[in-house]
């Protein structure tokens, strides 16, 4: 994932929506609920309980992987949020003494903790196997770093709050400096891990669910919901790469925007044509607002496929001297874009991807 502090479409931009993507229940960033509650491209089955969940394996998964994403909803784009608000007052090397003031936000009560329980608590349970390996030895390293982040960034905060490097001058905050640098960087390499393995675990499940899909129901408003959701998965990662390479690869991302939109071109097509299905409590188990929902669905990511589509023609445009010869962009290097500035035409995908996704969370509607 491309480091927050460089390129248009910022790491900080992405937590939330990457962390939201990753599972749901049928339901990135929000993500893995139980039942109905999310749906942001993988999804449980529509009843839980011991028997079902002996029965199907990937059941089980699902409930381990909970707690990891738990921890990266509620931790990994606020600790980026942190990092960000603490460099745009205080240099890269540390403060000089002759600044003004200083802030760096504080990450949510209590959250670090319950991270780390919940991380210990998902280790213990099943699948134990090579492919949940990686997993856990990616969500202990979260945890580890963001409980050591967590107290150097409460005192720091009361520090900047009462204005202590008045009475000091910066003395404390030079000190500090360094071990909260390295603090953030371990971090971020333990966030980036945590999302690769997540990434090696749901995407796979989200192609099981979309396949049971099929196979129980066919394509139908539940499938064609779930593939949207998938291939939107695809695009916003797309549109940002993981790894140290931060150029878009503007093949890939053509690939997935297609793909993207003919999901959503089939679901439509399926919906103006079988609409009624809405109102059949025995077809739409979110009657009576099953209408109302798939239209709010349908509008969401009609915006996004929008905002999408612009950041599409600005990676199409992009001059030569941006343009490596893998055919990847270097956003950095782009000035301008046919619908606005790199940097807005970057976070307006963002945006309304994080805004389709709380849309399709809060909206159910097969």
């Amino acid at each position: 994932m491309r480091k927050f502090v460089s390129g248009p479409l910022s790491k900080l931009a992405l937590a939330g929506a990457l962390v939201g993507v990753v599972l749901s229940g049928t339901g990135c960033k929000k993500l893995l609920k139980k039942a109905t509650q999310f749906d942001a491209g993988v999804t449980a089955p529509e009843a839980s309980s011991a028997t079902a969940q002996a029965e199907d394996p990937d059941d089980a998964l699902q409930e381990k992987l909970e707690e990891y994403i738990k921890c990266l909803n509620t931790l990994s784009s606020s600790v980026h949020q942190s990092q960000k608000r603490y460099l745009s007052l205080v240099p890269k090397n540390g403060p000089t003494g002759k600044e003004s003031w200083a802030d760096i936000y504080k990450l949510p009560d209590g959250a670090a903790g319950k991270c780390a329980a919940g991380v210990e608590k998902s280790k213990a349970m099943p699948p134990k196997d090579a492919s949940t390996a990686a997993l856990e030895t990616a969500g202990e390293s979260f945890a580890k770093a963001v409980n050591i982040l967590d107290p150097m960034i409460t005192d720091l905060d009361k520090y900047f709050d009462n204005k202590d490097f008045r009475d000091d001058k910066w003395a404390k905050a030079k000190t500090v400096h360094p071990q909260l640098m390295q603090a953030f960087a371990d971090f971020n390499k333990a966030d980036n891990a945590l999302h690769t393995a997540l990434d090696g675990i749901t995407k796979p499940l989200a192609q099981r669910v979309l396949a049971t899909i099929e196979k129980e129901e066919g394509k139908k408003f539940r499938y064609h919901r779930k593939h949207v959701l998938n291939t939107a998965r695809e695009l916003i990662e797309a549109s940002d790469p993981s790894g140290e390479d931060a150029n878009v690869d503007f093949n890939l991302y053509s690939a997935s925007l297609t793909e993207f939109e003919k999901a959503v071109d089939d679901l439509t097509t399926y919906g103006g044509a079988h609409k009624a299905e809405l109102g059949d409590r025995k077809l739409a188990p979110a009657w009576p607002l099953a209408d109302s929902h798939y239209s709010s669905f349908v509008s969401s990511v009609t915006a996004y496929r929008k905002a999408s589509k612009d950041y599409w023609r600005c990676l199409r445009d992009a001059p030569a001297k941006a343009k490596t010869p893998t055919g990847k962009v270097d956003l950095d290097k782009v000035t301008t874009c046919p619908d606005g500035r790199p940097g807005q035409v970057a976070e307006e995908v963002v945006k309304k991807y994080n805004e389709f996704i709380r849309t399709s969370n809060n909206n159910q509607f097969p």
